[in-house]
């Protein structure tokens, strides 16, 4: 998977970081999530911040092939 993003507030997140942590999942693997979710486009509607996301997802996979 090239990626994995997560929406919620900066102490939802961490809570669940916490708990995965606690359950033996590596922190390295968290690191990898992108935390907020998408560029930062002051979204905020739904249809915004999907595309947000659909362009952080684009910026990802371009710079995977571009490393190639």
């Amino acid at each position: 998977v090239n990626y994995i993003g997560m929406m919620g507030s900066k102490r939802k997140i961490k809570n669940i970081f916490d708990a995965l942590l606690a359950d033996g999942i590596n922190e390295e693997l968290l690191k990898k999530v992108h935390t907020p979710i998408g560029i930062e486009i002051e979204a905020e509607t739904p249809e915004e911040i999907a595309i947000s996301i659909a362009a952080e997802i684009i910026k990802v996979k371009n710079q995977l092939n571009s490393s190639r």
